[in-house]
């Protein structure tokens, strides 16, 4: 007797692939609010606090570029189980850091693995929709990825107000406990016989392509000069927001949505 495992449905794909792509603004912004409060902690300047995002989003560019080909090889399920076990890891380590240097080699690792379920939930939806399905559920993750940005930090204000910066920690080490049992219940999207021939002599040969083109190099740089921007006030807000006015996590909240209202505004304008 032949027996076929049964398929995810498209309501259990569509939650996981949102919270997939909510995972990456999540583990780089929910905290931003508590910036003034860890460099109390931990005894050191503001600068080497806001180091913490800086690494967590070399590791984001960094992971993309190592489970995108991955994925590829070993198909989607076994990298993105790999990723979540890596990102409880270095969430751990950072709530029981000892100083700031170790916080900010654990957020690179947290950074890292937060790639994968911004690559994979991207991947996932292309091996299992096409045409116009893949085009609804691509613009749906990319809303949810937009939003989760917005809200990340508000929430991170909101649950620090009664937790302090540990307690959002142990938020983000939930929500990829929640991520891990879902990968596991998922199935795996790009069977052995899909998987594409892996050439990591290739891909870097492709990548220079790729940066030789001068064109792609001037897109890139405006988007990439633009998020600087973006991430130099979100960043910076919590510390004039806290040294300025003194003012308590209610009207922060407010503060913070309105400098990632127009934030985004000009980003999209661009």
């Amino acid at each position: 007797m032949i027996t076929t495992k049964k398929q995810d449905s498209k309501l259990f794909i569509l939650i996981f692939l949102g919270m997939l792509s909510a995972f990456g603004p999540f583990v780089m912004d929910m905290y931003l609010p508590t910036l003034p409060a860890m460099s109390d902690y931990f005894h050191t300047t503001s600068s080497m606090v806001q180091l913490g995002l800086t690494s967590s989003m070399v590791g984001l560019a960094i992971g993309q570029l190592i489970f995108g080909p991955l994925s590829d090889k070993y198909g989607r399920q076994r990298p993105l189980i790999i990723a979540l076990f890596l990102f409880l890891f270095s969430t751990v380590g950072c709530i029981f850091s000892q100083n700031i240097m170790q916080f900010v080699v654990l957020r690179f690792v947290q950074g890292v693995a937060g790639a994968g379920g911004v690559v994979l939930s991207r991947s996932i939806a292309t091996d299992k929709y096409s045409a116009r399905e893949l085009a609804t559920m691509l613009a749906i993750i990319g809303a949810i990825n937009g939003i989760a940005t917005v809200a990340a930090p508000i929430a991170g204000g909101v649950l620090a107000e009664g937790t302090g910066w540990h307690g959002i920690f142990w938020f983000l080490f939930l929500l990829g406990g929640v991520l891990l049992c879902c990968s596991f219940r998922m199935q795996e999207s790009l069977p052995a016989h899909h998987r594409p021939e892996v050439n990591w002599k290739g891909i870097c040969r492709n990548f220079g392509i790729v940066l030789s083109n001068r064109r792609y190099l001037f897109y890139i740089l405006q988007y990439g000069f633009t998020m600087g921007v973006l991430f130099v006030n979100i960043a910076s807000a919590p510390y004039y927001a806290a040294a300025l006015w003194i003012i308590s996590y209610d009207v922060q909240l407010v503060f913070w949505n309105q400098c990632y209202r127009y934030g985004y505004f000009f980003y999209y304008i661009s």
